[in-house]
């Protein structure tokens, strides 16, 4: 039976949706090469392995091997040396005219610019910004989905004052949306679960760059230097495993279809709510159901080709361990672990010396190890500080803005 099972990354999986689909002649192979960022030459011979060897041919045939043209450490370290004893502040190609001259090593001055921009020995200069001209939009559904949230007096009351998140498919301009009373990591995960329940999984999502959507930390920590990548905000992890790629927008024009929603919700929406004497957070989500299907009647429009490439979605217990909050905790010699001032004994021994903690959008909380879900209990009055409001971290956001500040305990890198 293990012998028919076939393994696969997201990507993988990914790359197989769109190969069925341009098997099936409802998307065109380019248009395909283009969602899978490859060459359309490198798209038609896997076009070809899909037909001769069927979904196994959607596999890489050189995954878990290493590559023959990848440096050894020590020649790494070596060069990194040479630079700093000998030639530092050089130029990428200088550098590799003079190793060739002084100490007979040739590498390009590209895998020289690479290993000294992964050592911070060499910053690029920034791109000149290119002209802008107007956007066509996506020709299928699911294809590329734009995402943001308004923040607006939307009813009357002290609630009346929140965030409206929507999200906007590029193609048919077909809305869906709801209130939160902050926009940050829990809003956002929520929001997209929602939504994938609703209609699937998306190929791209189109964003801001806020930091729930985006790392925009210049300076690398100690873990990004030794991981040798920029961590993922929690919100970029949970796409990334997903399969759904996060495209973040430089200006609020590049997003203009989502920027334009805005102004007919903050028109009809709020005078719909008044109407309807709405004053409260619950009963404007449940209003906004019935508003959303009137709005998208009269406002999305048919896409360019019928062929739908959301994702079919994932069921509801397997999204919520995605689109949840993930920290990495140590466990205490006594088998209990710490998390926002809470102290958490596991019921049951281990050898594990760390697991990790979901935080799902439903408030609850999880403790894994690997992939196996451990039995807790709380015992938080071991902790109690002098201000018992102070108990449990509350979630800052800015009072204008209505967005979510980072925390450094809300961070989420990958290994």
């Amino acid at each position: 039976m293990k012998k028919d099972m076939i393994t696969m990354s997201t990507n993988e999986l990914k790359r197989l949706h769109l190969v069925k689909k341009a098997e099936e002649k409802l998307i065109t192979q380019k248009e395909a090469a283009k969602m899978t960022n490859i060459s359309e030459r490198q798209f038609r011979r896997i076009l070809f392995n899909f037909r001769v060897n069927g979904e196994k041919g959607i596999i890489h045939k050189s995954r878990g091997k290493t590559s023959h043209r990848k440096f050894d450490t020590c020649f790494l370290n070596n060069v990194v040396k040479i630079y700093k004893k000998e030639f530092l502040g050089y130029k990428p190609t200088f550098f590799t005219e003079k190793l060739a001259e002084e100490y007979n090593i040739f590498i390009s001055k590209e895998s020289a610019r690479q290993i000294l921009s992964s050592h911070q020995l060499w910053i690029p200069k920034k791109k000149k910004y290119k002209h802008r001209t107007k956007r066509e939009r996506k020709h299928h559904p699911g294809e590329l989905v734009q995402l943001d949230g308004s923040v607006h007096q939307w009813f009357p009351g002290k609630s009346g004052y929140c965030v409206l998140m929507i999200y906007i498919d590029d193609a048919t301009s077909r809305v869906f949306a709801r209130f939160y009373t902050y926009e940050g990591t829990i809003p956002a995960m929520d929001s997209f679960r929602r939504y994938i329940s609703l209609y699937g999984i998306p190929i791209a999502l189109y964003s801001d760059r806020h930091s729930t959507y985006k790392n925009n930390n210049k300076k690398l920590s100690i873990q990004e230097q030794l991981a040798g990548i920029q961590a993922d905000t929690q919100f970029s992890r949970a796409l990334r495993e997903l399969s759904v790629t996060l495209i973040p927008a430089y200006s609020p024009q590049a997003k203009g279809r989502v920027e334009r929603s805005f102004s007919t919700f903050q028109d009809r929406l709020v005078k719909e709510l008044h109407r309807h004497n709405i004053t409260s957070l619950k009963d404007a989500n449940i209003f906004l159901v019935k508003h959303l299907k009137d709005h998208n009647s009269r406002f999305s429009i048919k896409s360019k080709e019928r062929a739908d490439l959301h994702h079919s979605a994932l069921p509801d217990f397997a999204l919520r361990k995605i689109l949840c909050i993930k920290n990495k905790r140590s466990i205490a010699k006594d088998f209990t672990i710490r998390h926002n001032n809470r102290l958490l004994q596991l019921t049951q021994s281990t050898i594990a010396k760390n697991l990790t903690v979901e935080e799902h959008t439903n408030s609850s909380i999880h403790l894994r190890i690997n992939h196996k879900y451990v039995h807790f209990k709380d015992i938080t009055h071991l902790l109690l500080p002098k201000n018992k409001k102070q108990l449990i971290n509350p979630i800052r956001f800015d009072p204008v803005s209505l967005k979510e500040i980072p925390s450094p305990n809300r961070t989420f890198l990958c290994c």
